[in-house]
């Protein structure tokens, strides 16, 4: 079956019907928004002149908040609204929309404010983009590896190399996850190593890696490479 991003809407009446995005193209779409999203971001910390922020979220207090804040709603809405196999991949596709919008609607507690209503801000922030990312890797672990079994041989093979690609991203997904909470914890129980660590801003490299790994695996799923396409 060719790979269409673009397909006549079925919906539509007369003989001449206009093309819309396919739902292939959409989930390539989504991928390549969260595979350039922190390239961007450190793409405008150059032209600026300024140092990598702490943060993929930190860049809502700079001039690319409208491409950090712009990228999340379109993998929010995207997420919120894509129809899955069954109503697991509904359920978890619509709390990933969420928790991606929360995270665009709530800003991050920069400053380290103790108290009111900006440590609540952040507690959410954190709370969204932590759950965001679980989700993702459980999309990518069990719910991307289902198979209605293809009798093709050859589709058999293709599909268990997608697998791979979708273990290896959601596995990705947690470690990231797992080492931004070790850094979190120095900083508590190490501080002297944390301040070293900071100027290598580990918390914005292991967010990137976790869209990057989201981003991948949506590639797959939209059948954006030839070689494990169908």
């Amino acid at each position: 079956m060719p790979h269409l991003r673009f397909v006549r809407d079925p919906e539509a009446g007369g003989n001449e019907k206009p093309f819309i995005l396919s739902y292939l193209g959409m989930r390539e779409a989504a991928g390549w928004v969260g595979l350039i999203l922190p390239f961007a971001l450190m793409l405008g910390s150059c032209l600026r002149s300024h140092p990598l922020e702490s943060s993929i979220s930190a860049y809502y207090f700079t001039p690319m908040v409208a491409w950090f804040v712009g990228s999340l709603w379109v993998i929010g809405f995207f997420m919120a609204s894509c129809r899955g196999y069954d109503n697991w991949d509904e359920i978890a596709g619509r709390l990933a929309g969420v928790f991606a919008l929360g995270v665009a609607l709530i800003p991050m507690n920069i400053c380290e404010v103790k108290s009111g209503w900006v440590h609540c801000r952040g507690l959410l922030h954190w709370t969204c983009a932590g759950l965001l990312f679980f989700v993702l890797a459980l999309m990518c672990l069990l719910l991307f590896t289902k198979s209605d079994t293809p009798p093709n041989q050859t589709l058999k093979i293709k599909k268990s190399l997608r697998n791979k690609f979708y273990v290896a991203c959601g596995w990705a997904i947690i470690l990231c996850i797992a080492l931004i909470g070790v850094d979190s914890l120095l900083k508590y129980f190490h501080s002297s190593l944390a301040a070293r660590l900071d100027c290598l801003k580990p918390v914005f490299w292991l967010e990137s890696g976790c869209v990057w790994a989201f981003a991948i695996a949506w590639l797959v799923k939209g059948e954006a490479f030839w070689f494990i396409r169908d």
